[in-house]
């Protein structure tokens, strides 16, 4: 048929003419709600004027087309006090049927559209220059032929824009399949669309098992009834695992070649819905579970609909699809409002957040840019997309091993679009499963598709709980997948009770440890003479990393109660850091012990300090900036209950790095801490067993051994280990002890290092008394000597007043006795054991004080100091302070 501009229709005698006009209309869109008109509510409006004002057979609207006309509406213009406008561009077909000549038409159809039309709290004005009427010449379509493996071949006739051909199937030849003849508006040209042979039965029946279904292709033609034998099938199928790689490999192809009715997509989803119910408790089936969800999220964004939204709802799972206005997004929810188990599942979308729903999403408005709002054609706009699972046995975790599932889990995507750290949270609410009456640790989880080898599981990145108590979890979370709360079950052990207890005594433990680190750090700044030797100094270090600890552990809570996500992860990091810092000063007393103790001759290291202060503070900073680099989100909000106010704690969020950088980073030191006490304790009794054959008063002398090894113990942080044992029937006893015995750590290194340490005691008497209790010249002559004063002899009738402490310039050892009789001098047996043994002392370049009467001890001297170690061992006790 040649091209023209009218098509000629025969009625009894009158020959009618059929033309095309093509309308380009911009129009003013005014409203007076709350809620700015999206493209849905201007398409709504002008489809309502458009059945108005072109009624009966003459005038019909084929298609039409609104997008938004965003350069003159961005800005939303006050036309009155309390009324808004937005702008807005149609393209319409309208086909006239008239005896009437085409130029009449185009002026009668622009007399109709200059016009004011008023629906509710909008209204629609169009100005008599913003209208464009012009006649368009259209071709038939032209005569086609469908080839189809399953229905038969299809021919189908010359055929007129506007209209449909049907003919007649080939199995059911009462039936008959349809095809439009559909206009383009942007081409103005008119096309086949795509055959629909729904109606239409396949020319050969498929298998009756599902397993034979493996050889079935899927192509467009069907899809639908493979899906529907599928159905059919599922009541009498086994579902192994056979049967269910070949069902998800068929919905799979289906989603991947047809396009996506509603019909169709309710039909998959409804045999997704029956596997789900049936809760297979199936290890391979989890190798199935991301091919599932990646055909769930394809099915939605493909499913057609016209409307604002289109949702798919079963039994036990639902899907809602949107597609909304990006220049008028400010933010949107999803929810399920009702739900019991198998029945009467409801799920509705709101633009504010939803108050009572078993489980929802509200996006941010800041997800705009992801919409495609540099578009202004609504079919380049990106869909979102949200899923609600009521039956979880899909997401099955293998790697948990005391956390379970304790909520449905939602899903929420944008079409063509990865949501990765945004600034501004998607919350997410869930109702628990079961209620968390046991006050358990909750933790927000989405499910990660590279995690357990690619077979998926639950990840705690980037999402962080907000608010929890015994029916609900809030949870916050930078980036769109499928979400849910998990329960750990490891902390139910501990009720409620406990819990409080617990957190009590650690709260108490460690104010009274940070007054008392204070007091510690205090008296050694204050006092010059006493922090002069390295151990002094190395202590003064781990004091001050401890108090730190406290400091952000007691503060921990208040801060977290902020709510403010760069302060928790701060307030995270400095609580990690002081954490690893701590145990790595512990880590360098028992090195220094060890230096000093067993590894004596040779071991001088030049600037000893400065290289201690690097490791000591430096190796933390380095695990810190390693965990940050990698994800900053790794720290984060723990649980919250409005049972126990301080569950609210910023602390790491991701098992996995916690266990790498707190667990292994803690027992390693642990470990060695414990080899180096024991080696020292071994080494203490070597000496005194080749010097004290016998004692006398063996009784005094092992209380005072055991009074060495509980301070060894405390300043190592052994007693850390407790927390290895709590497990099992005597894990609250356990606990108990690493709470009482951990948090006053400060405390007991206060009463070893400053209260039951003599040499402390006689400085302060010094420079802190007056009156009676000042010593007298005589007895700071004996205590405070010079470094060349000559010592006294010590007195060998009493023992267990005479004590051996470390006290090092170097790494070199020096000894030096905090425990003398009267007119003893301390510093007159330190320069006799710097004699024996701190052959190097401390060079200048150290800037440490040297020992005037220090030597180095030569090759021909050995033999000598071997004797003289003896003899000084033979005069000493040997506690640690």
């Amino acid at each position: 048929m040649s091209q023209r501009a009218s098509v000629a229709v025969g009625r009894g005698n009158i020959e009618w003419r059929v033309s095309f006009f093509n309308i380009h209309m911009n129009f003013s869109l005014f409203y007076k709600t709350e809620r700015a008109p999206d493209y849905y509510d201007a398409r709504k409006l002008l489809e309502n004027w458009f059945s108005i004002i072109f009624t009966g057979e003459e005038f019909v609207v084929t298609n039409f087309k609104v997008r938004g006309n965003y350069p003159q509406s961005s800005v939303y213009k006050r036309v009155h006090v309390k009324q808004m406008s937005q702008s807005y561009v149609c393209k319409a077909i309208v086909k006239a049927t008239s005896l009437e000549m085409q130029e009449v038409l185009s002026l009668r159809i622009e007399q109709l559209l200059n016009d004011t039309y008023e629906e509710g709290p909008l209204s629609l004005y169009v100005k008599p220059e913003d209208v464009a009427v012009k006649p368009i010449a259209l071709m038939d379509c032209p005569q086609s032929f469908s080839h189809t493996t399953y229905k038969g071949n299809y021919s189908w006739p010359l055929t007129s824009p506007a209209t449909e051909a049907e003919v007649s199937c080939r199995k059911n030849p009462l039936q008959s399949a349809q095809r439009s003849c559909a206009i383009s508006i942007e081409l103005e040209q008119a096309f086949w669309k795509k055959p629909n042979m729904t109606e239409c039965k396949l020319l050969e029946e498929l298998p009756n098992n599902i397993l034979d279904l493996h050889n079935i292709t899927i192509t467009e033609d069907n899809a639908q009834d493979v899906v529907q034998h599928i159905l059919y099938l599922l009541p009498d199928a086994t579902l192994h695992m056979e049967e269910l790689e070949i069902i998800t490999s068929k919905i799979s192809d289906i989603a991947g070649v047809a396009d996506m009715t509603v019909t169709l997509a309710e039909t998959i989803l409804s045999i997704l819905n029956y596997m789900l119910l049936q809760e297979i408790d199936d290890q391979n089936i989890r190798k199935m579970t991301n091919s599932i969800l990646g055909t769930t999220e394809e099915i939605g964004y493909k499913v057609t609909y016209t409307e604002r939204n289109t949702s798919v709802i079963t039994t036990s799972l639902a899907l809602l699809v949107t597609s909304p206005d990006p220049s008028v997004f400010g933010g949107l929810a999803f929810g399920v409002t009702s739900y019991n188990r198998g029945m009467d599942l409801k799920i509705d979308v709101q633009e504010n957040p939803f108050k009572n729903a078993l489980a929802s999403v509200f996006l941010p408005k800041s997800l705009k840019k992801f919409l495609g709002i540099e578009h202004s054609d609504p079919d380049k706009h990106s869909k979102i997309q949200f899923k609600f699972f009521g039956m979880t046995s899909l997401f099955a975790d293998d790697s948990l091993k005391k956390e379970r599932l304790n909520t449905y889990v939602v899903g929420a995507s944008i079409e063509h679009a990865s949501i990765q750290n945004l600034n501004e949270p998607v919350t997410i609410t869930l109702q628990h499963v079961d209620r968390n009456t046991g006050n358990a640790a909750v933790h927000c989880v989405f499910w990660d598709f590279e995690k357990n080898n690619g077979l998926g599981g639950w990840n705690t990145s980037g999402c962080e709980m907000e608010y929890t108590d015994m029916n609900y979890t809030i949870c916050f979370c930078n980036h769109l997948t499928h979400f849910g709360v998990l329960l750990d079950l490891s902390r139910t052990q501990t009720d409620i009770t406990h819990d409080r207890i617990l957190t009590l005594l650690s709260y108490a433990g460690c104010g009274a440890s940070s007054l008392f680190l204070g007091i510690t750090l205090v008296t050694y700044l204050a006092l010059e003479k006493l922090r002069r030797d390295n151990p002094s100094k190395i202590l003064l270090n781990l004091c001050a990393a401890l108090l730190m600890l406290n400091m952000v552990f007691l503060t921990n809570s208040w801060l977290s109660s902020f709510n403010q996500p760069g302060l928790c992860i701060t307030v995270a990091v400095l609580l990690h850091y002081f954490l690893l810092a701590a145990f790595t000063w512990m880590c360098l007393e028992s090195v220094h012990f060890y230096l000093a103790l067993v590894k004596v001759f040779n071991v001088y290291v030049p600037k000893y300090i400065l290289k201690c202060c690097v490791a000591g503070w430096g190796i933390p900073a380095i695990v810190i900036t390693i965990v940050l680099i990698i994800n900053k989100d790794f720290y984060g909000n723990g649980s919250h209950s409005e049972g126990n106010p301080f569950s609210n704690f910023c602390w790491i969020q991701e098992n996995i790095v916690f266990y790498i950088s707190v667990v292994a980073y803690v027992f390693v030191i642990f470990l060695t801490n414990t080899a180096m006490f024991i080696t020292v304790l071994l080494q203490i009794h070597s000496v005194k067993s080749r010097t004290q054959k016998r004692s006398r008063i063996w009784k005094r002398g092992f209380l005072q051994d055991l009074k060495s090894a509980f301070s060894l113990m405390f300043l190592l942080g052994l007693t850390w280990g407790f927390v290895f044992f709590a497990w099992g029937a005597v894990r609250i006893f356990f606990l108990y002890l690493f709470s009482i015995f951990n948090t006053l750590q400060g405390f007991f290194i206060f009463v070893f290092h400053c209260l039951m340490k003599e040499e402390v005691v006689k400085q302060c008497r010094v420079h802190f008394c007056w009156g009676r209790c000042h010593l007298n010249n005589s007895d700071w002559s004996g205590s405070g000597g010079t470094a060349g004063s000559t010592p006294r002899r010590l007195n060998h009738t009493s023992p267990s007043q005479r004590l051996w402490s470390l006290n090092s310039n170097g790494t070199s050892t020096t000894f030096n006795g905090s425990n003398f009789l009267p007119k003893t001098s301390p510093d007159g047996n330190s320069r006799i054991a710097e004699v024996h043994y701190n052959p190097s002392a401390v060079p200048p370049d150290d800037g440490e004080t040297k020992q005037p009467c220090s030597r180095r001890i030569l090759p021909m001297d050995t033999d000598r100091t071997i004797h003289r170690e003896q003899d000084f061992f033979t005069d000493t006790e040997f506690v640690f302070f």
